[in-house]
């Protein structure tokens, strides 16, 4: 009875390795299938040429000849010259504390980190000063 057992579960095991080197072939059978239909498909799309669509820009031109457009820019005699602020001196910056420099650097947008000493926050503006 053991032996018939054995033997029953050998064939068994048999038959069912068999069925999934089966269900692989298939597989590996199906996906070059779908790859050559795929390559077909795309070399076909491509040998199509795509409709002529009609230019946008004479569109734009039309229009824009229509529409006459307000020039809403100040002249040059209109605009006021705005002096800067002047730079601290270096003697001055020596005088600040970290919160002040860091003050300083954040109006003038330059990045630094929240722990970086006195020191490397001066290096910072002499830097770009």
């Amino acid at each position: 009875l053991t032996y018939v057992t054995l033997i029953i579960l050998a064939s068994m095991i048999f038959v069912l390795s068999a069925m999934v080197g089966y269900l692989y072939w298939q597989q590996t059978r199906m996906m070059q299938q779908l790859n050559s239909i795929s390559f077909a498909v795309s070399s076909h799309l491509a040998s199509i040429a795509p409709p002529e669509l009609p230019e946008p820009e004479a569109e734009e031109e039309v229009q824009e000849a229509e529409i006459p457009e307000e020039d809403d820019r100040a002249s040059v005699e209109q605009v006021e010259i705005v002096s800067a602020p002047p730079e601290p001196d270096i003697d001055d910056i020596q005088s600040k504390t970290t919160k002040q420099l860091q003050e300083l650097l954040t109006k003038k947008g330059i990045p630094y980190g929240k722990r970086e000493s006195k020191t490397t926050l001066m290096e910072l503006l002499k830097a770009t000063a």
